[in-house]
Order: C-alpha cells, then sequence, then structure tokens
C-alpha cells in the first residue's frame, strides 16, 4: 500500500483514479499549509512561546519525509563534540517505539532513557531503531527519546550534567529555542515534487529552508548538479554556508557476532541486497561501489518490522548469496537470528568540503 500511495503521490502512476487521488491530496496540502501558517503566526505573536533549556542545543533534520542521512549526521557531529570535549546528550523523538508494561528504565510514560551514555537500558522496538543503533555506535553520549523534547532535555540535565543538546530530527520541533539549526539535504531528491504533504513529500514549504543556520547536502557522491542546487538554496538564504557530505562506508559487521569484517570481503562476491529504507538505491550504489554482484534486491518498506516469516523468505530467496542489510535494519533483524547468516553494512557520514565551517560553528 506504501509504494502503491508513493507511486500515487510522485506522479508515477497513471489512469482516473490516480489523477483524482492526487487532487484530494493536493487539497489536504492546501489544509495542511494553512495549519502550518496559523503554528507560525501564533509563534510570532508569542501566543505559543518556545522554551529554552539550560544548555546549548543543535537541531539536525531536514524538510522531507524519507531519509536524508540524519543518523549518521547525528553520530558524526556528536563524536565531534566529544573531541571538544563537551558533555553532550542527544534528545530524539523515538519514531515508533514500543513502549515496555515495566517502568523501568522509563522515568515516565513519555520520557524514555535508551543510554545513559555507559549501557543501553532499551531495545530497539522499545526505544526506537534510529535511538537504538546511535546507542551501539556511541559510548559516552545519553540518548534520551519522548515526543515532549524539553522535558527530555531536563532529564538530561538534572541526570547527566548536559552541556550540549543534539536534537535529533528537530527542524520542525519549534517549541524549543535552539543556537544552531542545522539543514540536511538529500542531494539525490532535495525536495520530492515540491508539494506538501500528503501531495508530496515536503514537511514545510521551500520557503522554511531560510531558517537553517547551516546546510549540508549529503549523497554528493551520488548526485548531478549540486551547484543548480547550491544556487536554488541561496536563492531563499544567501548566508548560510553549505557544506558536502557522503555517506562512506567502513566496514561490515555480523549481526549476531558483532564481528566487523573488511569490505574487501565482498568483493566479487554474489550478494542479496536487503534493505527497509527510504533510498534503497543508494545502499544498493555503495555495494556495487564495494564491487559487490548484487544477484538480488529485496526491499521492504521503511521501518518494516521484520518478522520470522520474513526472515524464512529472506534466506530463502537468498540461495546461497551473502546477505548484507544496512545497520537500521540490522538492529530489527538481530533478535530474530539463530545463527550468523547476515552482514551489516556500517557508514558513516564524511564532510567532504568545508568541515572546518562545521566545527567553528559548533
Amino acid at each position: 500500500m506504501e509504494k502503491y500511495l508513493l507511486s500515487i503521490i510522485l506522479d508515477g502512476r497513471k489512469g482516473v483514479f490516480a489523477s483524482s487521488l492526487r487532487l484530494i491530496f493536493l487539497i489536504l496540502s492546501g489544509i495542511y499549509y494553512l495549519g502550518l501558517q496559523v503554528i507560525r503566526f501564533l509563534y510570532r505573536v508569542r501566543i505559543l512561546k518556545r522554551l529554552k533549556l539550560k544548555a546549548r542545543v543543535i537541531s539536525i533534520g531536514n524538510l522531507t519525509v524519507g531519509g536524508t542521512g540524519k543518523t549518521p549526521a547525528v553520530e558524526r557531529i556528536a563524536r565531534l563534540l566529544q573531541e571538544k570535549g563537551r558533555k553532550t546528550a542527544i534528545l530524539s523523538r523515538g519514531y515508533k517505539r514500543k513502549i515496555p508494561n515495566s517502568q523501568f528504565p522509563i522515568t515516565n510514560r513519555k520520557i524514555a532513557v535508551v543510554s545513559d551514555g555507559r549501557k543501553i537500558l532499551l531495545s530497539a522496538k522499545e526505544g526506537g531503531d534510529e535511538p537504538y543503533l546511535l546507542a551501539q555506535n556511541l559510548s559516552g553520549v545519553p540518548i534520551v527519546v519522548g515526543k515532549n523534547r524539553i522535558a527530555s532535555g531536563n532529564y538530561c540535565l538534572a541526570n547527566f550534567d548536559t552541556e550540549t543538546f543534539i536534537l535529533d530530527d528537530g527542524f520542525q520541533y519549534q517549541r524549543l529555542e535552539r543556537d544552531l539549526d542545522i539543514l540536511l539535504i538529500d542531494s539525490l531528491n532535495p525536495f520530492g515534487n515540491g508539494h506538501l504533504l500528503p501531495r508530496g513529500i515536503l514537511r514545510e514549504s521551500l520557503r522554511s529552508v531560510k531558517r537553517a543556520d547551516l546546510y549540508i547536502l549529503t549523497r554528493t557522491d551520488q548526485a548531478g548538479n549540486l551547484e543548480g542546487l547550491k544556487n536554488r538554496i541561496r536563492s531563499i538564504n544567501p548566508f548560510a554556508p553549505i557544506l558536502e557530505s557522503i555517506h562512506a562506508p567502513c566496514y561490515l559487521e555480523g549481526l549476531k557476532s558483532k564481528r566487523k569484517v573488511d569490505l574487501e570481503f565482498i568483493e566479487d562476491k554474489e550478494v542479496l541486497a536487503l534493505s527497509s529504507i527510504a533510498h534503497p538505491e543508494s545502499f544498493e550504489k555503495t555495494l556495487e561501489d564495494l564491487r559487490a554482484i548484487i544477484m538480488k534486491r529485496l526491499r521492504y518498506s521503511d521501518h518494516h518490522p521484520y518478522t520470522k516469516e520474513d526472515l524464512k523468505e529472506i534466506t530463502t530467496k537468498a540461495r546461497g548469496c551473502l546477505i548484507i542489510t544496512t545497520q537500521k535494519d540490522g538492529v530489527r533483524l538481530e533478535p530474530l537470528l539463530e545463527n550468523e547468516s547476515i552482514l551489516a553494512l556500517k557508514i558513516e557520514l564524511k564532510i567532504t568540503k568545508d568541515q572546518e565551517i562545521l566545527e567553528r560553528m559548533l
């Protein structure tokens, strides 16, 4: 159903029914736009008030739904802050997490500690895929999830002596004042078809790009006409720096053993590329660049909750091929595995142009 609706939204499906549905979506987009304008007005006249945490707040977000590479960006910036000696915590919403029955380590039903910086306290299902993955990759950085990021932040201030917060997926979270607004833009598909939800993939109008203090273009090694994209951004905000980045592969990792494997291991090997992410093409292109021979591509919907039945389908379709997946998929697949049958590709965000600007602004 998700793939079918996306094919309608992104103008890939023809016919009277698809055209009628696009018209309905366009009307709903207009209503959504009016709602955004009302909220923006209420903040401007201070009927709705922005609150401030007693620490520095760095927001990392995007303008579209779907993957722009926020998780690798959050990890990278957290590491840069650690290198500067800053006591850092990450505040995330915890998208699609399942709240456990037990109250531990839930501080209340709205705030949960995925990691206290020393130990992971929640599963991927309980804390959310991205927060759990960040907890696996980062030590010394508390990660707290909850819709109310102000309450989460105050909890960190009281319990972790936090100096700097990273607001994960925070561009649309207007309740909280921030010191630095970083906007990620996917070079492969920066603004979709230009329409707001649900007619397109934009969370806000393009004019909202102006709010950002810094732009990071992602996947620039797989995209063309970067200057055209930069000029479009500069026409809206001519002052904020525009950085370029890539998702650089680091190593492969066994989901059960956590054993690291060199990237050369998959050279000239037949693989099944398994993913449930917003842009599987980018993941598959990376595997091809590593000289893996992709025999089959198995794509599930974004954030797909894998089951034993799915695992059986995956292993059946592999038929002797190596199964390679993303780290984000790995956190959902690992609890289902009984043996070491799947490898996850670890990637990191690498700033390829003007990293010194990012470090200075942090």
